[in-house]
């Protein structure tokens, strides 16, 4: 009987024990161990971090999210400019051209450069007071359209020029190819197109010797370029380099429409 009270008392005791979470005898927690202490400080730790980092925002793209494709707006922009630009132009072509006089009657559409808006030569059926076919070049500058003036070609009337201009498309170079008077030797002109105006970049001449037989006889002439004497090889090296292999188109053989024609066409580009 006393073994059941004994055995009672400690089974009571122990519970009282579990359920005081394990207090000292004073009612005190017992003291925790450094190593228990360094887990909860690393565990604190840990929980910061991860809450400093949900603060952040993402600094890449997520692989699965599509980027953003090429600015479609600007390309319609870009057109618009470049749509607004050409019939600006073509409304400074239409003003010029209305202007000239009813002998020129010859006009064509050439891209003489490399942009993308065309250029027009005009020309005319009558020829000036020498027998000379005459030409105009209408181009785009970034000030607006320049006219320029003062070409010709064809076979002097008094036989002291014959000459053809040419010019090479989309290059911006115009050439000239002449024979003088009176012993019809060769010269030859260059011209570049800057900013729509033509200037004359290379000149090329010859001068006879003695014993002289023609055009084709190299070897009785001086050869220049420039102004420098040079072999006769050494000039035709350079004016084909100038002239991309005299690769140009003659002015006098286009084709021409006339100027109501021309009218025609940049009004409805303009309209």
């Amino acid at each position: 009987m006393k073994k059941s009270k004994y055995l009672l008392g400690g089974l009571i005791m122990s519970g009282m024990l579990v359920l005081g979470g394990c207090k000292g005898a004073d009612g005190q927690e017992p003291a925790k161990d450094a190593g228990t202490e360094k887990k909860e400080e690393v565990k604190e730790e840990v929980k910061e971090e991860a809450k400093e980092e949900l603060k952040e925002e993402p600094t890449t793209v997520p692989e699965d999210e599509e980027l953003p494709e090429e600015d479609e707006i600007g390309e319609d922009e870009q057109e618009g400019e470049d749509e607004e630009l050409l019939i600006s132009t073509y409304e400074q072509y239409y003003q010029i051209i209305s202007g000239l006089e009813d002998k020129w009657d010859q006009y064509n559409f050439v891209y003489f450069d490399n942009d993308d808006i065309p250029d027009i030569i005009v020309s005319s059926t009558e020829l000036n007071m020498n027998g000379l076919k005459e030409y105009k070049i209408i181009t785009r500058s970034r000030a607006g359209a320049e006219v320029n003036e003062d070409l010709a070609d064809g076979v002097a009337s008094a036989g002291g020029y014959r000459g053809d201009l040419y010019y090479v498309p989309q290059m911006g170079i115009l050439y000239e190819n002449t024979h003088n008077a009176p012993e019809n030797n060769p010269a030859d002109y260059v011209y570049l197109l800057d900013d729509g105006h033509l200037t004359l970049y290379a000149t090329g001449h010859t001068e006879v010797l003695d014993g002289y037989e023609g055009p084709d006889d190299k070897e009785h002439m001086k050869w220049f370029w420039n102004d420098q004497e040079v072999s006769a090889e050494e000039y035709e090296k350079k004016l084909n380099e100038e002239t991309m292999n005299l690769s140009g188109d003659a002015l006098s053989s286009l084709f021409y429409v006339d100027k109501e024609s021309m009218l025609g066409r940049l009004e409805k580009t303009i309209n």
